[in-house]
Formats: structure tokens, C-alpha cells, sequence
């Protein structure tokens, strides 16, 4: 039965890829698909997201004006690589997890996120990563490889590359011959998600990740050429813009990601931007707000709560009416029944390039560190440890809006506690955000929770997340 149901899956995955070069019958597979799934999916979730996906092909709306784009844009390999992320991962994957949730007794993470090395070509304000500096650990392609793989036993086809700047190993990893390019080919039935500043990809490493088939690259703008030689370093506007044209002539699904500061957040808010990404080609935009983490932070670079009201509600409309996949990490929140740090079932953790586990990408604790362990299963133990524990707990028992899902800068009064009442350790050296600027953030925070209440209750604009959010006495209506 089980050969039977893999050749089922593969002979799906195979019709998707082949029906993708005539977009009229793709599209009208996928209505098929939408009507037939409903009755066999494994969750009402998915029954939901079906359902919506019926409706979408029927209304024409934008989300399928991007699925024209991806079949239109890229190459064969990433049309099987996005229909099999949603087959293997999606749904095979969550039964998976499922599983192992009833055995643990703990959530389990729907994918990782790994920063192999700390090192850059470039040095631009503010970034977490830069402080570092270049005399940094860098994790080798063994460590990658057993992270990937315990990964992939939870039923995660997903990864994400972060750094540093992860093309600078495109080629070959410190210490081995094989580089990222080789880890990506070596689990070809996997997705990875590279966030670059873009400037090393050139048309060979182009024409590589588009063979490859399975690596996305995110590439990091600030704006325009002013703001983004303005943090990045002069010339670097124009070095993303032809990485852009090299990988869309070479078919490579790719997008932007943009990090949004009391500086630039009007600017990557105006129509103009967003029309620059999709003329340029990106499928999608990853929006993040500048947060005071690591060394030397910068508070004034935060956007104010009313700027970040403004960019949640340009974020929202662009996503639901737009033909480009756009998500605001803190203000997309409804999408995730909120914060999906420390191993949240729709969430993730984070192995930094010195081997610590931490809970998400911007919250730099830690109580474990995989080089200080003989575990087989690190992130398992990370998740189901005191520290990890603690932090969910916070996200059940503090979160009651999902437009506020931040233990950073929506509450921050949970994460001082987690890491002081279970001793975790701070990863990076000179952070402020537990000392000298707690209270300033508590401060915004409850600013940002009074206007995210009323985007919630009041506003109408996610009322059709009712059905999700019901009345349980922990989770606001939206309304």
C-alpha cells in the first residue's frame, strides 16, 4: 500500500511539472485538484485552504495571477520542486509531525533555519549578523548534513540558509570540497530558501542554482538605489538589480527580502516598490522589521507602532490583492496563529554558525549547542527544553492577538523571564534588549498592543479569519 501511495504521489508531482507548460490546463488541474482534495485532505486546515484555492481560480484572483507567474517565469525544476513542497511537506509532512507531537508531547517544528557562517562581503548598518565579524566559527557540512537529516525525519522538506552570506560557500565549505551548491543537490527533494544580499551571484552561480532546481534565493533591498547603497555600500542597488535579471533569465524562482527601519518604511511601502519587484521578477517579498538585537543596536532605526500599523496594513493589502507572495513577519501573524519561535508546530528554531539552538532568527539565547552534546536529535532537545517550553507557554498564555505575536517587542516582559528563569545564555555579546532598552520596548509595546487590538477587533480586515479564531477564551475575535 505504501509503494502504491509513493507512486501515486510521484505520478502527481510528475503532472503538475508536465501540465505547467500549458498554463490553461495547469490551471484547470488545479480546480480539479481543489475540488477533489477537499475530501481527502488530512486537516480541516487544509480542507480550508482548498476551499479558498476553488474559490480563487473561480474569482480569477491575484494569488492566481502569481501562480501564472511561477509557471510562466521558472524553469520545470522549480514548478516539481513547489508542487512536491506542497505534497511532501505540506501534507505528508504535517501527518509526520502529527506523529511525533502524540509521542514527544510537544510541538514540532515545521522547518529550520541554519546560519552557517557569520562572515560577509559587505558590512551594513544595523545587521545582526555583521557584528560578528569575520573571525567567526562556520558550521561544516557534516553538522549541516545531520541537522538536515533529523529535520527531514519530522517530515520537513524546508530549510532556510541564512548568515552571513551564504553564497560566499556556494562553491565549497571551509575544511571540504562540497559546498552549499552540493548540500542542495544532495537533497534534491527538499526546498531551500537562501536569504543573500545578492552581489555574488553571477551568471554562472545564476545557471548553477537554476540546474540545481531546489534553492530560492531572497535577496535583501532597502528600497530604491538611495536607500539601499545607503546601508548596503555604493553600486550595490545595481549589483542586486543584475543578479535579479540573471536569475529570472535563467528561470530561477526568486524574491526579495526587505527589512523596513523609521528610515525606509514609506519607500518600501509605496506601489512603486512593489511594482519594481514584480517588473524585476520576484515571486515574493519577505518583509522584517528592524529589531534592536546583537551588538550596537540602533533604536531609533525601529519604526514607531503607528509606522508599523501603516506598513501591516500595506503589507495585508499587497498579500490579498496583488500578484506577489508578500509576508511581514511580525504583521502577518493571522497567518500562523501567531509566533512560530521556539519549535511552534507552524514555526521553526534556529541553529546559529557556532552551534547554538536558539528560538528564532532575532531571539539570541540559547541553552543548548549542538558541538556540546553527543545527541543524535539536538533540535528535539532544544525544543523540549525548559527554555523552548517556556516560550510557547508564553505564546499560549500572553498571545491573545495575533497582530501582537512578538516575545521581543510585543512582550517583552515573557522573553526576560524565560531566559532568566532557565538560565539561557546570551549568544551574541552587547545585547540591550534585556537591559538598557527593556523598558523603552515595553513602553512600545504596550502602545503597539493597543492599535493592534483595534487591526483585530475593529478594523473588518481579517474577519474571514473568524471561522479560525474562535471564542475560547484565549484568542481575540477578529472582527
Amino acid at each position: 500500500m505504501e509503494g502504491t501511495m509513493v507512486g501515486l504521489k510521484d505520478r502527481v508531482i510528475d503532472g503538475v511539472a508536465r501540465l505547467s507548460r500549458d498554463e490553461k490546463r495547469f490551471i484547470g488541474s488545479l480546480r480539479s485538484l481543489s475540488r477533489i482534495g477537499k475530501y481527502v485532505a488530512p486537516t480541516h486546515e487544509h480542507r480550508r485552504q482548498l476551499q479558498m484555492l476553488e474559490e480563487a481560480i473561480e474569482e480569477d484572483h491575484p494569488s492566481i495571477q502569481l501562480v501564472r507567474r511561477v509557471i510562466e517565469g521558472c524553469n520545470e525544476k522549480f514548478v516539481r520542486r513547489v508542487a512536491s513542497l506542497f505534497v511532501e511537506h505540506s501534507w505528508e509532512g504535517i501527518q509526520r509531525r502529527q506523529e511525533l507531537e502524540e509521542r514527544f508531547g510537544v510541538t514540532v517544528p515545521s522547518f529550520i533555519v541554519i546560519s552557517p557562517l557569520a562572515a560577509c562581503n559587505l558590512q551594513c548598518s544595523g545587521c545582526y549578523a555583521g557584528a560578528y565579524g569575520d573571525s567567526e566559527p562556520h558550521l561544516t557540512t557534516a553538522e549541516m548534513e545531520s541537522l538536515i537529516e533529523e529535520a527531514r525525519d519530522w517530515g520537513c522538506r524546508f530549510v532556510t540558509i541564512s548568515g552571513g552570506e551564504p553564497t560566499m560557500l556556494w562553491d565549497s565549505i571551509p575544511g571540504d570540497e562540497r559546498g552549499l551548491r552540493d548540500l542542495c543537490r544532495k537533497y534534491d527533494d527538499m526546498m531551500f530558501l537562501m536569504y543573500t544580499n545578492g552581489t555574488l551571484i553571477d551568471q554562472r552561480m545564476a545557471a548553477e542554482m537554476a540546474e540545481v532546481g531546489n534553492v530560492s534565493p531572497g535577496i535583501s533591498l532597502e528600497g530604491f538605489r538611495q536607500q539601499t547603497d545607503g546601508r548596503r555600500g555604493e553600486g550595490t542597488f545595481d549589483r542586486v538589480m543584475d543578479a535579479m535579471a540573471r536569475l529570472r533569465e535563467n528561470g530561477v524562482l526568486f524574491g526579495a527580502s526587505v527589512t523596513y527601519t523609521s528610515q525606509n518604511w514609506e519607500t518600501v511601502t509605496s506601489d512603486e516598490f512593489r511594482e519594481m519587484l514584480v517588473d524585476s521578477g520576484c515571486i515574493y517579498a519577505w518583509y522584517f522589521m528592524y529589531i534592536p538585537v546583537g551588538r550596537d543596536p540602533d533604536l531609533s532605526l525601529m519604526v514607531t507602532p503607528r509606522q508599523r500599523r501603516s506598513v501591516a496594513e500595506t503589507t495585508w493589502r499587497w498579500l490579498t490583492s496583488e500578484p506577489i507572495f508578500v509576508a511581514d513577519f511580525w504583521n502577518s501573524g493571522p497567518l500562523t496563529h501567531g509566533c512560530i519561535a521556539a519549535g511552534n508546530s507552524a514555526g521553526y528554531l534556529h541553529v546559529t554558525h557556532r552551534g547554538d539552538i536558539c528560538p528564532c532568527a532575532f531571539m539570541m539565547y540559547s541553552n543548548l549547542n549542538i558541538h556540546e552534546t553527543d545527541s543524535q536529535t539536538p533540535l528535539m532537545d532544544a525544543v523540549r527544553s525548559d527554555f523552548f517550553t517556556k516560550i510557547r507557554e508564553g505564546q499560549r498564555d500572553r498571545q491573545d492577538n495575533p497582530l501582537a505575536p512578538c516575545q521581543i517587542v510585543d512582550h517583552p516582559e515573557v522573553l526576560k523571564n524565560a531566559v532568566e528563569s532557565c538560565g539561557a545564555r546570551d549568544t551574541q555579546e552587547g545585547q540591550l534588549i534585556l537591559t538598557d532598552l527593556h523598558e523603552e520596548l515595553a513602553e512600545r509595546a504596550e502602545q503597539w498592543n493597543d492599535i493592534a487590538e483595534d487591526l483585530w477587533t475593529g478594523s473588518g480586515t481579517y474577519v474571514n479569519f473568524d471561522s479560525i479564531y474562535q471564542d475560547n477564551g484565549r484568542w481575540l475575535r477578529p472582527g
